[in-house]
């Protein structure tokens, strides 16, 4: 299934597109109300992600001295768990809410649970955020319990939506995969927080606070992305996946080291850890030779800035992972102290390096596709509308990925020789890169409230 940029009355490439042209589900009516509620749910969840990306952005601009702290630090947390809960956990919650139907061929179990979860997703993670800035674990464990109960239902959802479609693949077991670790992230995470009152678990706290990362940055982002980019890329770059092995391989080598390394880590076990390790780094390179593969198919050969950025960003979670290894490794000086190749660059390399142009990307792709099938979708079949692709802003989205990904330089040596001026100005890069993206896509979305008008196709003309 390709999904392509809608034109002038072309209301069967808009249905096939948003997946209800698949075989044993009706085509509805081009212009009825079916058109018109498409997007609504993710686009929720995109609008507010943005929000967490001016926020996350915000607070390091204002405070890019807290790179040069320990990674367990109360002022750290918060500052990550403001872009990996509040954006990265936000947007994929979305994605996979318009993703999963659409790849399915089916629809959402439940939607007015994910209105639910929604609701205590925007409530809670602000005040998890909040808490841990300011210490409050009593605090913290409300709020957590709030964002416990929104990714519950998202779990169930995801779950029984793939369920009901009665498909197979690498496709519907990432979904599932993918909610099933973010599922363990959020439990582990609240059982971490009592920990810190309790002391029930008698481990190294740092060791613990590892694995509940990697349960979130591993299990769920690397579990998703090693699914649904044999989703999105296809359809991006009109391609196809015709060898599904190396993708079932890389999906399930990288699920066998992830069920090794988190015990290891929970141990702090750098052997077991290692090895377990290079088994996830081996499990992306087979995800990585099946989307090259998948490329090579493409009948689009001209990538637009936003699919650019998203393969880049997969390039910079392959980096990472190597990063990661060479960090586990048995006997390595490096260690968690501030200063040298620590947690907090490796951090920078999977965040800002991999999973910022990744989502960032991805956004740029989805967010204009929804927003015209809210907006437009209605008219086709009455009236010419505008092309998806009119509503994006190609040159602003390039220059906004340059600069994010020019900013990782200075945050990483800063972060490794302690230069407060060096973060300061990646920070300062990085703001603005972020600005740049933040405007085309609130220009995409305005076309929610102000429509643009389109007048007549001039004679003669074919859609």
């Amino acid at each position: 299934m390709a999904v392509g940029s809608p034109s002038l009355h072309a209301p069967d490439r808009v249905a096939a597109a948003a997946g209800a042209s698949r075989p044993g589900l009706p085509l509805p009516r081009p212009g009825g109300s079916w058109l018109a509620a498409q997007g609504r749910l993710p686009l929720a969840f995109m609008g507010l992600a943005l929000g967490w990306l001016a926020g996350g952005t915000a607070l390091l601009v204002a405070k890019p001295a807290l790179l040069t702290h320990p990674h367990s630090s109360p002022a750290v947390v918060a500052l990550v768990h403001a872009w990996v809960l509040g954006f990265f956990v936000t947007v994929a919650c979305g994605a996979v809410y318009q993703l999963a139907p659409v790849a399915l061929g089916t629809t959402l179990r439940n939607e007015r649970h994910a209105w639910w979860h929604f609701g205590l997703h925007a409530a809670g993670v602000p005040g998890m955020v909040l808490s841990f800035w300011i210490g409050d674990l009593a605090l913290l464990g409300h709020f957590g319990f709030l964002v416990t109960l929104g990714i519950v239902l998202f779990c169930f959802n995801t779950w029984l939506t793939v369920k009901q479609s009665g498909r197979g693949g690498a496709v519907p077991w990432s979904l599932n995969l993918a909610a099933g670790w973010l599922l363990l992230t959020v439990l582990a995470g609240v059982t971490l927080a009592a920990n810190r009152f309790w002391y029930f678990i008698p481990l190294d706290p740092l060791a613990l606070l590892r694995a509940h990362a990697h349960l979130g940055l591993g299990g769920f982002f690397l579990t998703l992305l090693q699914g649904v980019t044999f989703q999105l890329v296809p359809m991006f770059t009109l391609g196809e996946v015709r060898d599904w092995r190396l993708v079932n391989t890389g999906l399930w080598l990288s699920q066998l080291g992830l069920a090794g390394l988190i015990p290891a880590l929970w141990w702090s076990a750098s052997g077991p850890a290692t090895g377990c390790a290079l088994m996830i780094v081996a499990g992306g390179g087979c995800s990585g030779v099946a989307l090259f593969r998948a490329l090579g198919t493409r009948k689009k050969r001209a990538l637009d800035p936003g699919t650019v950025s998203f393969l880049i960003g997969c390039g910079g979670i392959g980096v990472a992972m190597i990063a990661g290894v060479v960090l586990l490794w048995p006997g390595t000086p490096w260690g968690s102290a501030p200063g040298g190749f620590n947690g907090m660059v490796y951090g920078l390399l999977v965040i800002l390096g991999g999973l910022l142009p990744c989502i960032a990307g991805m956004m740029c792709k989805v967010v204009p596709f929804l927003t015209w099938m809210r907006a437009y979708g209605p008219q086709v079949g009455r009236g010419p509308t505008p092309p998806a692709t009119a509503l994006t802003r190609p040159r602003l989205e390039r220059w906004a990925f340059r600069l994010q990904l020019a900013a990782l330089a200075p945050l990483v040596a800063g972060a490794w020789i302690l230069s407060e001026p060096l973060l300061r100005a990646g920070a300062s890069v990085l703001a603005i890169g972020v600005g740049l993206l933040l405007a085309d896509l609130l220009g995409v979305l305005k076309h929610l409230w102000w429509p643009q008008t389109v007048g007549p196709a001039p004679r003669g003309t074919r859609s």
